[in-house]
């Protein structure tokens, strides 16, 4: 016997009036009144469509999204690198010295469907100390960070926009001279903003160029920016009807050019990779237009051979050319010893042993 019931009122719900059609197998019943079994069904079965589920439902929703719609990590290293020499009546010449360098790499990857941006930050610093006048000279100075977005159309050329800055964290010197800062934090740093398009080549080989790219030169230290160092506007007296009055010099240069990025990385086996990094800059908007065609570089090559686990050895090679970084050049012109300022090209190489540790998250 199957009875058929229509219920108006649906109790736990006191604000909520629906008519729900109810199907009973009376002749499965036996000893129990139908009513109170209609009433239990009735209880049971709101309960589960309004609190299980309703609220499973929307979990499950949820749980596929964000697994779906969105993935995000962050890694690094953090190494550390000891050199020592010792010399004791070494007829050859030479003096005894120690140096060490402490380096960090850390970057945060976001990526969602539709776009996806990084951070990235290198920091390093290190000092030598040599025993014999026991003096400490820094050989180390690096601040940067840049970080770069995407629009992610799962093809090879993406539309990419980068915005990088660049500086070091303390006074650097022209040695032995260290009494005159020639550099220091924020005089100079470097901000580039720029914007264009990316091909990326199986992650080995990535090519970036941008047509349009601003770059700032900041000289915080008012005594170099008076100087006119790293291109900014110097300094002058100016004169009008025989009183002086001193300008102070610039502390920002502001440049407008194409900006292009370089970068191959490449794991040649297990313990051996290379990776390489080519920064070009041209300011095509220079009011001085011979220095138009002058092109600023900034490329670093490095070679890790990896030991075991913690221990690796890093060949790193950086060159540097900008035409607004001048050094004092002395030369014999018709007999006569000059000294002028200009540009030279910037080289710098390290070896060492390095003791590394690397983090990430899932």
């Amino acid at each position: 016997m199957i009875l058929l019931v229509n219920s108006s009122i649906v109790k736990g719900q006191d604000s909520i009036i629906q008519s729900i059609p109810y199907t009973i197998k009376i002749d499965t019943i036996t000893k129990i009144d139908t009513t109170l079994v209609i009433d239990t069904i009735i209880t049971t079965s709101t309960h589960i469509i309004i609190d299980t589920i309703y609220n499973d439902n929307n979990n499950d929703n949820n749980n596929d999204n964000s697994k779906k719609n969105y993935s995000h990590k962050l890694e690094g290293d953090i190494g550390i690198t000891l050199n020592q020499l010792a010399i004791t009546h070494w007829a050859a010449g030479g003096e005894s010295s120690g140096s060490g360098r402490v380096t960090s790499k850390i970057t945060y990857s976001y990526k969602r469907k539709l776009f996806n941006y990084a951070v990235n930050g290198i920091f390093a610093y290190g000092l030598a100390n040599y025993a014999k006048d026991k003096r400490v000279e820094k050989s180390e100075d690096r601040c940067e960070l840049s970080m770069t977005a995407s629009h992610n159309n799962n093809s090879k050329l993406t539309f990419t926009s980068i915005a990088s800055l660049k500086t070091q964290f303390t006074n650097g010197y022209s040695y032995p001279n260290d009494s005159v800062p020639i550099s220091g934090f924020f005089a100079p740093a470097y901000l580039t903003l720029s914007a264009g398009y990316n091909y990326n080549y199986r992650d080995i080989l990535s090519i970036y160029i941008s047509p349009i790219a601003g770059k700032m030169t900041f000289v915080m230290n008012q005594e170099l920016a008076d100087a006119g160092a790293y291109g900014v506007e110097k300094g002058y007296w100016n004169i009008i009807d025989g009183d002086s009055t001193w300008i102070k010099g610039k502390n920002t240069l502001s440049e407008l050019g194409i900006n292009v990025l370089i970068k191959y990385k490449h794991n040649i086996n297990e313990d051996l990779s290379i990776f390489s990094t080519l920064n070009l800059y041209n300011n095509y908007m220079d009011p001085n237009k011979s220095n138009r065609w002058n092109i600023d570089v900034d490329w670093e090559t490095g070679i890790k051979f990896i030991i075991n686990k913690r221990i690796s050895t890093i060949l790193n090679i950086h060159l540097i050319y900008d035409d607004n970084i001048k050094f004092n050049v002395t030369e014999i012109v018709d007999g006569i010893e000059k000294t002028k300022q200009k540009p030279i090209l910037q080289f710098k190489e390290s070896l060492g042993i390095t003791f590394l540790y690397k983090f990430a998250t899932k």
